[in-house]
């Protein structure tokens, strides 16, 4: 009985020593856990932008300042006026703080994706597009950076959705109109220097088998071509608000991306059995048109001008 009480009591005290190591290899192996950018939690610096590639699922973290060049490089044509690249960089500062507050419980900032965020090209990128004058380019948009570094568009003390696009109808669209959300600094303006641009209006073909084939799982068409459009409702600025195709109604942008249209400001008639849509802007048109900025420019309007005319009631702030 002795030897029993003796190899319990051994056993007890072997367990005292242990339980504390234990618990130290834990604490451990938690405190040196550390989160990678594909976990849902990253740690965000100050000056820096985390950029999600949607293509791949992967992150890359680099300085604002260097994401702003990639997406005004990409955005605009350095054949444009000083003043409409400021304005453009100033937008794009803005749309990115915008889009920071927004996912500051994500592991990124802003995707990569164009169409819901910004362009942007890499360093690499813009040395073939640019080829032998990327040395110029590099240091005339430096500078033009500089000038307006930190600066923002404020609407009531916030940043604001800095949204733009490349051409508008000759009138920018109210938000309203294409998202369905009222912002009060996001309403229809004029932009008349766009009706000028050479892209400002387009056409597209599409024949009748190929809008049958579009549409043929949405709606029930009727026999004939001629009767597959019924009515087309307009905002002011002439965007195509709803129309109505084999008796369902579908919004503009619903066709713009059925037939890859470059605006949802489009006239459509049906020339022998083709449906041809005449398109005018390239874009959403909502907030500043960037040929329209140009145009601006070319006038003699600075870039606080330009923003402050497409971005109704906002002021320029600087961090």
């Amino acid at each position: 009985m002795k030897n029993i009480y003796f190899i319990i009591a051994a056993l007890l005290f072997l367990l005292m020593l242990t339980l504390p190591l234990f618990s130290l290899g834990s604490a451990e192996r938690e405190d040196t856990k550390k989160p990678t950018l594909s976990s849902t939690t990253t740690e965000k610096k100050p000056n820096t932008v985390i950029v999600l590639n949607t293509e791949n699922g992967n992150t890359q973290e680099m300085t604002v300042t260097d994401y702003i060049f990639g997406v005004v490089a990409a955005e605009m044509p350095m054949s444009y006026e000083d003043e409409a690249i400021k304005a453009q960089a100033v937008a794009a500062h803005t749309f990115l703080l915008y889009r920071k507050a927004e996912n500051a419980d994500k592991n990124y900032d802003i995707t990569s994706d164009f169409s819901i965020d910004q362009a942007f090209l890499s360093k690499d990128e813009l040395t073939k597009k640019w080829g032998e004058k990327t040395e110029e380019h590099t240091r005339r948009l430096s500078d033009i950076l500089n000038e307006v570094d930190g600066m923002y568009i404020s609407y009531e003390s916030k940043p604001i959705l800095a949204v733009y696009h490349a051409i508008s109808s000759g009138k920018t669209e109210s938000c309203k109109n294409v998202w369905g959300k009222s912002l009060n600094y996001l309403t229809s303006v004029e932009s008349i220097g766009d009706i000028l641009s050479a892209d400002y209006l387009s056409t597209v073909k599409i024949s009748a088998d190929d809008f049958k084939k579009a549409f043929k799982n949405k709606c029930t068409l009727p026999s004939k071509s001629e009767k597959y459009i019924e009515k087309i409702s307009r905002s002011k600025s002439g965007t195509v608000t709803s129309i109505v195709i084999g008796g369902k109604t579908f919004k503009g942008s619903d066709v713009r991306a059925a037939f890859s249209l470059r605006s949802s400001n489009f006239d459509v008639e049906l020339q022998e059995n083709n449906f041809v849509f005449t398109v005018r802007g390239y874009g959403h048109g909502v907030g500043m048109s960037q040929y329209g900025a140009n145009y601006m420019a070319q006038q003699g309007n600075t870039f606080s001008e330009i923003l402050c005319w497409y971005y109704k009631g906002c002021e320029i702030r600087k961090f």
